[in-house]
């Protein structure tokens, strides 16, 4: 399913199909997001949640 994005060095949009790396007009190379920060935020967010956890935990258990 294609999306439409926009890129920060010319401000166009374009389609996005998920596998472009490179702006179609200007060449602006996009940044690629590594797994190891997806692991990451994941755990940084079931660490905020764990209060919310615990006491929910409390009041139903």
């Amino acid at each position: 399913m294609a999306s439409v994005r926009e890129c920060p060095s010319c401000a166009l949009e374009f389609e996005d199909t998920g596998d472009v790396e490179t702006c179609p007009y200007c060449g602006y190379e996009f940044p690629q997001r590594r797994d190891s920060v997806r692991w990451v935020a994941w755990l940084l967010v079931l660490l905020l949640l764990w209060p919310a956890i615990k006491g929910l935990m409390y009041l139903f258990g």
